[in-house]
């Protein structure tokens, strides 16, 4: 393929499709708030609590990767609108009606619309970042994590004032950045923005691309275990959080919500901030210096007091999303073809582990103590740092530049998947 110029920053689409993602996160976000009202409302059992918290993680997170074959294979710019249209009216039917089986199919059709969006959006938010991806894709990010980090106060309000009533206002949200959306998916604006993926080397030995293929599957592992890592971080300290300062501190549970609120909140300016680090001083240095000073920060967290424990709150929740965007970018570039299932994998399926990882972290606190589960939740991050520093200092993929016949070490692998 013959080189071509890269492609400015698309403001405006990026603009749209950051709001579209915090409409469909805050439907998403607004599920732990409606909880309770569940739980009283329909008479359900912590299992049957337990069931709805499962739902909307399978069919938002687990379910992801599908849609993301979907969207590389088949046109399916109309996933878009359907994100925020679905999740925005799944939540807010279910709290409309009073059998237990169809709260469980709408809270599953609502994530339903949050696994579709997300391949597509980040699919086409890297593609309208042109040359400046991380920065680009740390704006269609932000619009989310600001969405899901609402979610639970938003729908707190709502329901104190109106009810289930009150829910109106994901309809309200929702329904005009479906529009939006659709006029994206509908118009010519993103026709010009197309993958440049260079024609495969096919000149080159048949060894030479499988290692090829085989070095890029085993920084795509690397990558995918970041998130992992990172995801266990972010949901084991979030759930933990409440508790310690609750059970253990005996603090007041409005200053618990406070911090969580805190810890969640920041990831929307750590994601633009890390965008931003990524573009000026490189991805892996990214990744290494925000998940480094994670550990410190997380462990002085439970015996910090006043200020510094919601100081200590904030730049944790800052430096573990701010490699959100990063991680994207560098997994989307490994097999460009493969966007939408790459986007699917680490968004839904490696995000979607958190549930796991807090509940093997939940044994640790039942077996030694909840201060404990904590200590070896801010350890993590070291692992994530190691995994951060094998990466090659510049990824780079025979994709876009195969080695020659006589350089087949995996070492000679030469296509950018992170750069600077």
């Amino acid at each position: 393929m013959d080189p071509v110029e890269p492609q400015p920053v698309n403001r405006r689409i990026l603009a749209i499709l950051s709001y579209g993602h915090l409409a469909t996160d805050l439907a998403q976000g607004a599920i732990p708030a409606l909880l309770p009202l569940f739980k009283a409302q329909y008479h359900l059992s912590y299992t049957d609590v337990g069931v709805v918290v499962l739902m909307a993680n399978v069919s938002s997170s687990i379910i992801q990767p599908a849609f993301g074959v979907l969207s590389d294979r088949v046109g399916t710019r109309w996933l878009l609108p359907v994100g925020p249209l679905l999740s925005g009216t799944g939540i807010f039917l279910a709290v409309q009606f009073s059998q237990y089986w169809l709260v469980i199919a709408l809270i599953f059709l609502s994530g339903l619309g949050v696994a579709a969006f997300h391949p597509e959006g980040y699919k086409y938010a890297g593609l309208a970042s042109g040359e400046r991806r991380a920065t680009g894709m740390s704006y269609f990010s932000a619009g989310g994590n600001l969405g899901y980090g609402l979610g639970p106060a938003a729908a707190s309000v709502a329901l104190s004032i109106a009810g289930g009533d009150g829910m109106l206002y994901l309809l309200i949200i929702g329904l005009p950045a479906a529009f939006l959306l659709w006029r994206i998916a509908v118009s010519r604006d993103v026709d010009h923005l197309h993958l440049r993926v260079p024609e495969p080397a096919l000149t080159h030995p048949a060894a030479v691309r499988a290692a090829v293929g085989r070095a890029s599957m085993g920084i795509l592992a690397l990558l995918v275990t970041f998130v992992i890592l990172r995801s266990w971080v972010q949901v084991g300290m979030s759930s933990f959080i409440p508790l310690y300062f609750t059970g253990i501190r005996h603090e007041d549970p409005r200053y618990a919500g406070l911090l969580v609120s805190v810890f969640l909140g920041a990831g929307a300016v750590g994601t633009l901030v890390g965008g931003w680090a990524a573009d000026r001083w490189g991805r892996r240095t990214t990744l290494m210096v925000s998940m480094g000073i994670v550990t410190p920060l997380l462990w002085a967290l439970p015996r910090a007091s006043g200020v510094l424990e919601i100081l200590a709150a904030l730049v944790a929740g800052m430096a573990i999303v701010s490699n959100f965007a990063v991680v994207m970018v560098m997994a989307q570039a490994l097999i460009p073809e493969r966007i939408g299932l790459i986007s699917g994998l680490i968004i839904g399926f490696a995000v979607g582990t958190g549930g796991i990882g807090v509940t093997l972290l939940g044994a640790v606190a039942d077996r030694w103590g909840l201060l404990r589960a904590m200590d070896v939740t801010a350890l993590l991050p070291i692992a994530a740092v190691a995994i951060a520093v094998i990466l090659p200092s510049d990824p780079r993929l025979a994709r876009n530049s195969i080695p020659s016949p006589s350089r087949t070490s995996i070492s000679g692998v030469e296509a950018e998947v992170g750069g600077r």
